[in-house]
C-alpha cells in the first residue's frame, strides 16, 4: 500500500474527529487546503467512501453517516478500546514514515527528545505476550526486592506519559514489577511458559494506582487538593487519574478529589506543582508533604545562610 494513502487516513480521521460532525462537502474543501494535496487535486466522493471503508476494514475506526443531521459524519464509538487506540498510533507512525527524505523541508522543522524508533526489546516484549513466554530481562534499576536479572512473565505493556512500561510477574517471588524500557539493558526469551490468568485485568489493575508507580500491597483511599494558579487549568485539561472529580470550585482554588493508591510518584507530582497545590485530605498525606516541604527549605535555609556567612574575597 502506498504511504501517501496511510498520510490520507490518518488526514481524514482527525478532520472528522476533530469537526465532531461534518458534511462531505466540507471535508472535500479542507482537502483541496491541506498541505498533503500537494497537486490541489478534489476529493471525490467515491474516493471518500473508498477511504472510510478502508479504514473501518483496516483499523476498525467506523465513520458513520447521520442521515437526520443533514448528512454528516462522524467517528462512531470512539475511542473503541485500547486496541483502536494502539491502531490509531500505529498509523500515525506509518503516515511521518517519509520525513527521512533529504528534500522534505518539515524534517528540519520537527524536533524530538528521543529519535523515532522503536524501543529496544518492544517487539519482543508483544510476541512473548502473544505466546505467554517467560523472558529474561535485565534492568538499570534494581527492583524493591533487590534484583536486576530476573524471568518474568509479561502481563501488559502500557504506554503512559510518552514512554513505554511492562508490567510483569517474577515467575520466582511471585511479585507484580512495572519496568520502564528506557531501564531496560536486554531482554531475552527463556525456553518457559506461563499461565495469564484470566481474571486479571490491566485496566481493573491500574485502576487505583498513580501511572506506573504500582504496589497491590497498599490500598486505594480518597485524596483532596487544594488546586489554584495555572494548575487548575491544567489539571482540568489534563486530570491527575481516571478518578478525578472537582468537587467544589471557587474564584481563586478548586478542591479535586481522587481515589488511589497516594504513592511516592503521586508526592513528587503535587510538590511538582509549587505552591499551587495543597493537600487538604487526608491528614497522613498533608503531614507527609509537609515533611518533604520543610526538608527541602531546611536545606535551601542551610545554603542561604552559608552563602551570606562566606566573607568576601
Amino acid at each position: 500500500m502506498k504511504r501517501d494513502l496511510f498520510r490520507r487516513y490518518v488526514w481524514l480521521i482527525d478532520t472528522v474527529r476533530h469537526a465532531k460532525k461534518i458534511q462531505f462537502e466540507d471535508i472535500a474543501e479542507r482537502w483541496l487546503n491541506t498541505p498533503l494535496n500537494a497537486d490541489h487535486s478534489q476529493l471525490a466522493l467515491r474516493t471518500f467512501h473508498n477511504h472510510r471503508h478502508a479504514i473501518e476494514n483496516l483499523f476498525g475506526i467506523r465513520i458513520s453517516c447521520d442521515r437526520g443531521d443533514n448528512n454528516r459524519y462522524y467517528i462512531a464509538d470512539w475511542p473503541k478500546g485500547n486496541a483502536t487506540k494502539l491502531k490509531v498510533w500505529m498509523l500515525q507512525k506509518l503516515s511521518f514514515s517519509g520525513l527521512d527524505e533529504d528534500t522534505d523541508p518539515v524534517k528540519h522543522r520537527i524536533i524530538l527528545d528521543l529519535p523515532p524508533e522503536e524501543k529496544y526489546g518492544l517487539t519482543t516484549i508483544i510476541e512473548a505476550i502473544q505466546k505467554n513466554r517467560v523472558i529474561r530481562l535485565v534492568c538499570a534499576i534494581p527492583t524493591p526486592d533487590n534484583k536486576t536479572s530476573l524471568l518474568i512473565a509479561p502481563y501488559c505493556l502500557r504506554y503512559w506519559r510518552g514512554q513505554w512500561f511492562i508490567l510483569g510477574k517474577d515467575i520466582e517471588t511471585d511479585l507484580l514489577h512495572a519496568f520502564n524500557f528506557d531501564r531496560v539493558l536486554d531482554i531475552s526469551f527463556s525456553d518457559k511458559y506461563f499461565e495469564f490468568p484470566r481474571d486479571f485485568s490491566p485496566e481493573i489493575f491500574f485502576r487505583d494506582f498513580f501511572g506506573m508507580d504500582v504496589n497491590d500491597k497498599k490500598l486505594p483511599e480518597v485524596v483532596r487538593l487544594k488546586i489554584g494558579g495555572r494548575t487548575r487549568d491544567e489539571v482540568r485539561t489534563f486530570p491527575l487519574h481516571d478518578s478525578q472529580k472537582e468537587i467544589m470550585t471557587q474564584q481563586d482554588y478548586s478542591i479535586f478529589e481522587l481515589y488511589l493508591v497516594p504513592s511516592e510518584k503521586f508526592q513528587t507530582t503535587i510538590l511538582s506543582h509549587g505552591t499551587d497545590t495543597e493537600v487538604v485530605y487526608p491528614e497522613s498525606l498533608r503531614q507527609k508533604i509537609g515533611e518533604q516541604i520543610r526538608d527541602m527549605a531546611e536545606r535551601y535555609a542551610r545554603c542561604l545562610e552559608s552563602t551570606y556567612n562566606t566573607p568576601d574575597r
